[in-house]
């Protein structure tokens, strides 16, 4: 009886050396998970399915909260004054972390300055798409009837500076092409004018447009990234068009108040890691138009983070989107 109490009792310690990466580092209590946009919304998904399995691996319960509202600058603020005691998780994307600071004079957080980045965790590509009444097949000729028709070329974008505004306009510097950027508030709008042949063509996430290039509706003619697109794998990336320059895409990630112990910034990359990695959410993630990016470090993510700003910064400084 002895031996066996002593057993259970190196059994239970086991366990609580495994465990405990998270008993021991984080607070009792729920991990609050802020979202930035509208629940059901990729953005919103993607945090759902994360959230549901980190909530497996450490034993405890993930809250997702959506303060929607600035493009999730108002998320990133709440996010800002938490406790740095890794209770409070932001979900971040490029648009929020990476644009707002090069296009906001006087927003209210820096991306580095006030948080902990702890891992890029689904990236989306990019795509240039073109309406019928082109005409246009591939990128050649969209970029042909651009230049032969400068007073119908206008080209769709959601929102004001965003990722898709902005490879809109270095789309059109690239190709040599002038076209005017039509803003929408998002695609929803945007995909009224298109389909009823009001608009040359649009840049936006390619989930954006899969049912429609799928349809025949609008033609899909280059994706962003190194590599094809898992839902369009017949569309070429920018790079086998013949334009360079848009080999990144955009992003989510997970980030936390600035001050955070570096073993709980260590404990979420890991597990977070570890769950994009499996093949379960690589699927899920191909419903969403996501893709698992490679393993990334905080400091990778530190780095991705400076860096984006500083490529951008000037086009939307050229481009007088500052405000």
């Amino acid at each position: 009886m002895h031996r066996r109490h002593v057993l259970r009792l190196a059994a239970i310690s086991a366990l609580a050396l495994a465990a405990p990466a998270s008993a021991q580092t984080l607070p009792q209590g729920p991990i609050r998970m802020l979202v930035g946009f509208a629940a059901g919304g990729s953005t919103d998904v993607m945090a759902r399915i994360i959230g549901e399995k980190l909530s497996q691996r450490l034993g405890r319960s993930v809250i997702i909260e959506n303060n929607a509202g600035a493009s999730g600058r108002l998320a990133a603020e709440q996010v800002k004054k938490a406790a740095p005691d890794g209770s409070t998780v932001l979900v971040g994307n490029i648009g929020m972390v990476v644009l707002a600071p090069v296009t906001f004079k006087t927003l209210s957080y820096d991306p580095l300055a006030d948080f902990e980045p702890v891992v890029r965790a689904a990236d989306f590509q990019l795509a240039v798409a073109a309406t019928k009444e082109t005409g246009s097949s591939d990128v050649a000729g969209f970029v042909q009837w651009l230049k032969q028709n400068p007073d119908k070329a206008n080209i769709a974008v959601p929102l004001q500076a965003s990722l898709s505004h902005l490879t809109g306009l270095r789309f059109v510097q690239a190709s040599g092409a002038k076209a005017e950027m039509v803003v929408f508030r998002g695609m929803a709008l945007a995909m009224q004018d298109l389909l009823a042949g009001r608009l040359s063509g649009a840049v936006a996430t390619v989930a954006d447009f899969s049912e429609q290039h799928r349809a025949g509706t609008m033609k899909v003619l280059a994706v962003s990234g190194a590599k094809r697109a898992p839902a369009l794998p017949d569309v070429p990336t920018f790079t086998e068009a013949g334009i360079k320059g848009f080999e990144s895409n955009g992003w989510n990630g997970f980030l936390l108040p600035k001050g955070t112990p570096q073993p709980i910034v260590e404990l979420y990359n890991r597990e977070i890691a570890a769950i994009v990695a499996s093949p379960e959410i690589t699927q899920r993630y191909e419903q969403l138009g996501f893709i698992a990016p490679e393993p990334n470090t905080p400091a990778d993510f530190a780095g991705a983070i400076k860096s984006g700003m500083d490529a951008w910064r000037p086009l939307v400084e050229a481009a007088g989107l500052q405000q």
